[in-house]
């Protein structure tokens, strides 16, 4: 696994890859990018994996709501090396601030490994789109979903949903996931052909208790819009946070839950924030991630927990 040199990604945002882009009639201009030994294609809204493999398998690492925590989403993030993921995913919640934001990319992105990002609802469009440019310039396997909103990987497609859906819950100047932007977003999934994974910081509404979106109150706080557009595009999964309490809960549209390790054909899988936080099982926790295993058409999840 290795990361591109600072020289070469500045060389790739004159090709139309980095934010930086001096091309600013085509700031999407195609280029193709070495990340960890692999091949991806980055064109329009798209990023392609070129290679292949024999298998109809990926694993990726999930990191949600670090809110900061740069330090513990480097170790999880080294851990994941260490377990052989092919990516890591973070849907939101990165930081508070530029500063913040950059040093959590910085920490992920050393891994060597394509790391995927959307924003939450805390981080400002100016904070996170500013400390990703000048990230990528010097980690160019950080993929911004907020921009790239479709990823076509070898075994397991992703598309991503930026932002939150409750807009008095989204910071001032932040990325709010409008009912229009949710339904579009049904729409990027076509064309792909694998397991589609929704990359969103907050889960759709799943009818059940405890679902990936339960507040500590018994209320069920996911999206119905959300839930409305991954069943009418058929986009079988999603990875989430925003709901700290609901970390390591998985369920069904239906409500079913989804215990780790079970191989399932939909969920919705919550796994938590890097903060100290009580869990809905009443153990407080100081920080938790997991693991998404795609095997075809089915999937499964595990959840780790910091100092576990």
């Amino acid at each position: 696994m290795r990361t591109i040199t600072a020289g070469f990604a500045a060389l790739v945002a004159v090709l139309g890859c980095g934010k930086g882009s001096e091309k600013q009639e085509e700031p999407n201009a195609p280029c193709t990018v070495m990340i960890g030994g692999e091949e991806y294609r980055f064109e329009a809204n798209r990023v392609t994996e070129l290679g292949s493999d024999a298998d109809t398998k990926a694993s990726y690492g999930v990191i949600s709501d670090i809110h900061g925590n740069a330090e513990k989403a480097g170790q999880f993030a080294q851990k994941f090396r260490e377990m052989g993921v092919d990516g890591i995913i973070s849907p939101g919640d990165l930081g508070e601030n530029k500063a913040q934001i950059k040093a959590v990319l910085e920490a992920l992105a050393e891994t060597g490994l394509p790391v995927f990002v959307i924003p939450g609802n805390h981080e400002k469009r100016q904070d996170y789109e500013s400390a990703v440019e000048e990230s990528t310039r010097e980690h160019s396997n950080i993929i911004d979903m907020a921009r790239y909103r479709i990823f076509d990987g070898d075994d397991a497609d992703f598309v991503s949903l930026p932002g939150y859906q409750v807009q008095r819950f989204v910071h001032p100047g932040g990325y709010f996931a409008s009912p229009e932007m949710i339904e579009e977003t049904g729409r990027l999934r076509h064309g792909l052909d694998d397991a589609i994974v929704l990359i969103t910081h907050g889960a759709g509404r799943t009818n059940g208790t405890p679902g990936p979106a339960t507040l500590g109150n018994g209320r069920d706080v996911g999206d119905a819009n959300t839930a409305r557009m991954m069943m009418g595009s058929n986009i079988q999964f999603a990875v989430c946070g925003h709901i700290h309490e609901a970390g390591g809960i998985a369920a069904t549209f239906e409500g079913q839950n989804i215990e780790p390790g079970e191989l399932a054909e939909q969920f919705t899988a919550n796994f938590g924030t890097l903060k100290q936080w009580e869990n809905l099982n009443g153990e407080t926790y100081n920080g938790t991630a997991g693991i998404l295993d795609i095997e075809a058409n089915r999937a499964k999840y595990e959840f780790m927990v910091w100092g576990q």
